[in-house]
């Protein structure tokens, strides 16, 4: 659970890009760079989000909620 925590706080910070707040680069991919990072960012927060659901999930709950339904 410390690492989940430790990269959902790194994301945290890292959403304030302010470092490309007045980038007017394009990427290879045509967009501008904000926007790609965003993309990305936005990958990683889908990636760590699944992680927490498949191994940070409470297993009680679940074993709860199978035993109440029957």
């Amino acid at each position: 659970m410390k690492i989940f925590w430790g990269l959902f706080l790194g994301l945290l910070v890292l959403h304030q890009d302010f470092w490309n707040w007045s980038s007017e680069e394009i990427t290879l991919l045509g967009m501008p760079v904000g926007l790609f990072y965003h993309a990305l960012f936005s990958i990683a927060c889908s990636i760590l989000g699944a992680w927490a659901v498949r191994w940070a999930w409470p297993k009680e709950w679940e074993e709860y909620a199978e035993q109440r339904s029957e």
